[in-house]
This record gives structure tokens, sequence and C-alpha cells, in this order.
């Protein structure tokens, strides 16, 4: 492996010992089933999700001609919760769901944010030009999918949240097929696309940033809520192909660790991916009205939940109000759980907010049609993929 994915690597190994170890090597482990899945589904073109649906809800053996990789992908989801397991997760993914329209503060301006530090990180994405041709649009699939993700019952089996997140799933693998074919991806120097290392990370920036966003913010979160959420978060990243090494690290203490490691390993910022941060604040500051506001609101966001180093390294322009945010947003909160009435209502009602947001961004997040098609990543991309690389 080159040093321009791991960085740092004498130093990572003193102070995280196995872990710098285990991270390095997972740079290069992938999704197998999911990668055979979409390889054998790819001749089906826009017919493959309505047979992995039918698959899901009916059985493999209801779908005539279902290739046997498609079996073996179902067949490896994670066995159903127990109802003590479920009741702890659901009251984790409702205390961050009711922090509405701050809990996607947090995920626009730190949880998706964050994926920019990184170059080979963020390379799969360039690759296909959806950023940065359509930055709007994949910022609202991304929240579309968290929305039905975090709504009540939204992670069962039977749930839209839990299919689109198997569908983002194959997402990734066609992401992956799509790359190794384009000629363009170095994976000496970047290590596999969407490899186990990044989709951890991404794990991270979904639970650990999430949490510390909104405890900034002025939600506090019990340790119960917590561990809700971190076992919510666990079976969700089953269900999106993350490793049996990482699933049992998405825990506070571990994720907070491997926080540092990644920062200290990944090469910093370069011109593109600065200008992916750069665009990405000024959609989301354009998706509603008074845009010199909401632009100088977002980027004073960005350095409060990221910190000074983070925003200084992805070239946030600094924004006066973040002296301000301190001192009035904290109240804010404040008074909103004072006076926001009952747990339930609450959460409905920030569903409906978030979702009502997102749904001005132009997607409206409706069953499992929230994520792109490979056909479209692909024509974006401007090149015809080949079979997935054989293995190393």
């Amino acid at each position: 492996m080159t040093k321009s994915r791991f960085l740092n690597g004498a130093e990572a190994s003193r102070q995280y010992g196995v872990l710098a170890g285990t991270y390095a090597a997972s740079l290069m482990w992938d999704d197998p089933l999911a990668d055979a899945a979409a390889e054998a589904l790819h001749p089906y073109h826009a017919n493959w999700w309505p047979m992995v649906l039918k698959a899901l809800e009916e059985g493999v053996g209801k779908v005539p001609g279902a290739p046997p990789e498609l079996g073996a992908l179902i067949a490896s989801l994670p066995p159903e919760p127990t109802s003590e397991q479920w009741a702890a997760m659901d009251a984790g993914s409702a205390a961050v769901a009711r922090a509405g329209d701050s809990a996607g503060l947090v995920l626009q301006c730190a949880s998706l944010m964050i994926d920019y530090w990184s170059p080979p990180f963020a390379k799969p994405l360039t690759l296909t030009g959806n950023l940065m041709q359509h930055t709007t649009h994949r910022l609202a699939q991304t929240g579309a999918w968290w929305i039905e993700l975090h709504k009540p019952g939204g992670l069962r089996r039977t749930s839209d949240g839990y299919k689109t997140t198997l569908h983002v799933r194959l997402i990734h693998a066609f992401v992956r097929r799509m790359a190794r074919g384009s000629g363009a991806w170095d994976r000496a120097a970047w290590g596999e696309p969407i490899n186990q290392g990044d989709l951890f990370f991404q794990v991270v920036g979904f639970t650990k940033v999430m949490i510390d966003g909104l405890e900034r913010m002025g939600y506090p979160l019990s340790a119960a809520e917590k561990d809700g959420y971190f076992a919510f978060w666990r079976h969700a990243a089953a269900v999106l192909g993350l490793h049996k090494t990482w699933l049992a690290m998405v825990n506070y203490e571990d994720c907070n660790r491997f926080w540092h490691l990644w920062m200290l390993t990944n090469p910093p910022p370069d011109q593109e991916t600065v200008a992916l941060a750069r665009q990405t604040l000024d959609a989301l500051a354009g998706a509603g009205g008074m845009r010199g506001f909401n632009r100088s609101f977002l980027r004073a966001m960005t350095y409060w939940l990221l910190g000074w180093d983070v925003g200084q390294g992805l070239k946030v322009p600094w924004s006066q109000m973040y002296h301000l945010l301190p001192v009035f947003y904290r109240p804010s909160v404040w008074l909103s759980r004072m006076f926001g009435g009952d747990g339930n209502r609450k959460l409905e009602r920030a569903i409906r907010a978030l979702s009502g947001g997102n749904a001005a961004a132009g997607v409206a997040p409706v069953g499992t049609g929230v994520v792109s098609a490979p056909e479209r990543l692909e024509a974006l991309a401007g090149f015809k993929p080949a079979p997935p690389r054989s293995a190393a």
C-alpha cells in the first residue's frame, strides 16, 4: 500500500496498536457477497431491484430465475433482534430523530462533511461526477434514506428503511464494479472503492459524530439512549454489509478511537475535496430562501460541530456567526425541549419537518425510490464497467 492512503503508520501503531493494523488491512476488504450479487444482477438492468425486493419479501424461491448469488446475499442478512433489543434500539433512534432539524444539520454539516477530508475516501463519488453535478440531489437522497431509517419501525425487515439500506449496500457494490472497470481506479494508492475501513468510518459519522453534535447543540442523551442508538446502527451496519470485525466496534469508545486513528492516517483534503465541501454548503444554503444568511449559518455550524482544524483543513470560509451559535442555539433547544409536547408528538413533527425539507430539495423520501440506480451512476461516470477484478 502506498503512502497516499495510509499515512503516519509508525505513529498509528504506537498509539492504536492492533487497531491500526486492522484498519490498514481493511482498506483492501470489500463486500464479496454484495459484489457477487451485483455482478449477477447487472444483466437484468432496471429489473434487478424488483427481483431483490421480491426475494427479500417472499423468499428467493418465489423469484423465477433468481441467481444463486442473490440467495446467498439474502441468507446472510442479520437475524431479527429480540423484543428487548428492539425496545432499546427504538428508544435510541427516537431520541436522535426527535432532534429534527438539528439532527439534519449534524448529518449534513458534520457526518457527511467529514467524508471530504480524505481524497481517497471521496474518490468513488468524484469518479461518478455525482457530487459535482448533482450535489443537492445526492445530499437529499442520503437524507431521505436517513429519514426512512429513523421513522418508527424503520429498521424492521418489512420497512422501507430496511429495504433502502439493502439498496444502498447493492449500490455500493455497483459503484465498486464501475470503479474497477473504469481504468481510473488506483487500488494500490486508494484501497478498494468503498472498502470496509471507509464503510466503518461512515458508520462512525452516523453514530459518534451525530451524538457528539447533538450534545454540543444542547440535546442530552442518556446512557441508555446512546447504547440503544449504537445497537440500532450495529443492526443497520450489518444490513449494509459491514465486516464483523468492525460491527463489534460499533460503540462509543471504539468509534471515538477510530475517529482519531482515521484522522491521523488519512491524507488531508486536496483541491477537489475542498471544492466538494464548499459546493455542498452552497447547495444546502440554496435549498431554501435567505441564501446569504444560510451560507453563513452553515459555515459556522460546520466549524462548531467539527472544530477549527477540520474547518480550516477543508478551507470552509470563516463565519463570525460561529460566536453566536453557543449563545443562541442551546437556549432555543432548551425551550423546544421544555415546551415541545410529548416525545411521540415531537418525533412525528420532526419526521414531517425533515421530510418536507427534503421534498423541497427535490427528493421526497417515499418508499425505496431514494437512491440512484446503477445505470444512472454509470452514465454519469462516462465509461462502461468491466467485470470485477479477480481476487489478488
